[in-house]
């Protein structure tokens, strides 16, 4: 057996100083992930051991570029572009971009967090905005009043929050204070600017590319023509189709009447498959043994509800917290209906091994205060302030259409679809539902148990936080 590192990810501050050493000693390399990716997409078809093959494409790196645009974009063989991963650093975006961009689901981000981080008056002045200068200064007047708002509101909570856990010796001061931000960010902006960090490969980038250049709005556009203009010397063969066409483009007209009454529930298990943990089951049988899924959903659905209780107990025994389940419980698929604020589908959305459709924001779909402002007696300044907003929002969106939405706050709720299997249920659960979980999102959480618990009480007690995972699990085991 041989394993040899082919390459890792290192700071590009780092390959300046080698470069500059390369440069003053006359020597030539060639900084490119392309070579990686080609000496790859050789190896099922070329006897040569990878390392052999990879310096040949070092050399000969003009050739090593034909060779991926043939692959990749000629035969279709785009997952060789997987082997290039890059690593960006984005800063000065506003959270309705990153929001976007964090919808991308085989790519990994880290973001500056607004429930850790005090928030300066960094806020976006949208281009579409500037052709309208009356529009303009009310606009900038509006955030100077929003931020002030958030200020004012910080300093409140936090003495709130020192007073409401003065003595307990379980949470820090930083904690305390900590909480004070998390519920003073619900009045921020979609403008407010942040960073993140952000690790993706070749084929996921072209993709986002292409995304971003499609929108009709113009920090959008522009974060593409930066990021292209930062890769494409870089790996030039691997990123090559980023220009939408028309379907890219393509909108539906469904020519609907929309309305904005909010949801009887904000979380409601909509579609669901009534014999789910047969499924599972019909999944072990395969899994471990010759027979084929629709035979083993028949011998499931003869055994008895204690039979088949043994079997899922026998699967999950020896379960951590910190344990995923096997993958037979993917074998189950549950849909969701949830109107969200937008501090929680921030949280959410990370959950990449879901679907999520989501709807628009609109302040018709009501807000999402936190408790925590109504307990201070500061409610009706949050809501004043939320319809200077709205007001405002209104008369962007009749005049500049989409970058109205940089307007709203991370009070201002959307609908969304989620479907997922019992297996990421638990995932999200695990974390959401935590105590130390943030309470928007926690509630969702809890919401989506409770809907699961009406279905199979006694495995929907796999659901739950870290916290509650010892007491849940014996409860099962032992009945």
């Amino acid at each position: 057996m041989i394993i040899n590192i082919a390459g890792f990810n290192v700071d590009v501050e780092n390959i300046k100083k080698v470069e500059e050493y390369i440069k003053d000693n006359e020597l030539k390399l060639n900084w490119t992930p392309e070579t990686i990716c080609t000496s790859y997409a050789r190896i099922s078809r070329d006897p040569s051991n990878i390392d052999i093959i990879r310096e040949r494409a070092r050399r000969e790196i003009e050739r090593a570029r034909k060779s991926n645009e043939n692959i990749i974009f000629e035969m279709g063989h785009s997952s060789i572009a997987e082997h290039s991963v890059f690593n960006i650093d984005i800063m000065g975006v506003s959270r309705l971009l990153s929001e976007e961009l964090e919808k991308s689901r085989l790519v990994s981000f880290t973001e500056k967090s607004q429930r850790y981080v005090k928030i300066g008056k960094d806020f976006l002045i949208p281009e579409e905005f500037k052709k309208d200068d009356d529009f303009l200064r009310r606009y900038l007047t509006l955030q100077k009043t929003i931020f002030d708002c958030y200020n004012n509101l910080v300093i409140d909570l936090e003495k709130y929050f020192l007073e409401k856990y003065k003595g307990n010796k379980e949470i820090k001061e930083r904690d305390v204070l900590n909480l004070a931000k998390e519920d003073a960010r619900y009045i921020l902006p979609l403008a407010t600017l942040t960073q993140l960090g952000m690790t993706i490969n070749a084929r996921n980038l072209e993709r986002v590319l292409k995304k971003f250049f499609s929108f009709d709005l113009i920090e959008f556009n522009n974060f593409a023509e930066i990021l292209y203009n930062k890769v494409k010397d870089i790996a030039p063969s691997l990123i090559k189709y980023v220009k939408p066409d028309d379907y890219d483009r393509n909108t539906i007209d469904l020519n609907i009447e929309e309305n904005y009454s909010i949801p009887e529930k904000e979380v409601e298990l909509i579609d669901y498959e009534d014999n789910f943990i047969d499924n599972i089951i019909a999944g072990f049988i395969v899994k471990r043994s010759s027979i084929d899924y629709k035979k083993a959903k028949e011998i499931v659905k003869n055994k008895s509800i204690e039979w088949r209780n043994n079997v899922i107990k026998e699967s999950i025994k020896n379960l951590k917290p910190y344990s995923s389940l096997k993958r037979e419980f993917e074998l189950s698929n549950f849909r969701f209906s949830i109107l969200i604020s937008a501090t929680a589908f921030a949280q959410l959305k990370r959950h990449r091994l879901t679907t999520i459709i989501d709807g628009e924001y609109s302040p018709k779909l009501g807000i999402t205060i936190p408790q925590s402002i109504k307990e201070i007696g500061k409610e009706n300044y949050f809501m004043e302030n939320i319809k200077k907003v709205e007001e405002l929002y209104y008369e962007a969106k009749e005049k500049f259409g989409y970058s109205s939405n940089y307007i709203l706050t991370n009070s201002h709720r959307k609908n969304i679809v989620l479907q997922l299997n019992f297996r990421e249920l638990t995932h999200i659960t695990r974390l959401r539902s935590d105590k130390h979980a943030q309470w928007d999102i926690r509630i969702i959480s809890d919401k989506m148990i409770e809907e699961i618990k009406n279905l199979n009480p006694l495995f929907s007690k796999i659901l739950c936080g870290k916290d509650k995972f010892e007491k849940n699990f014996n409860e099962i085991i032992k009945t």
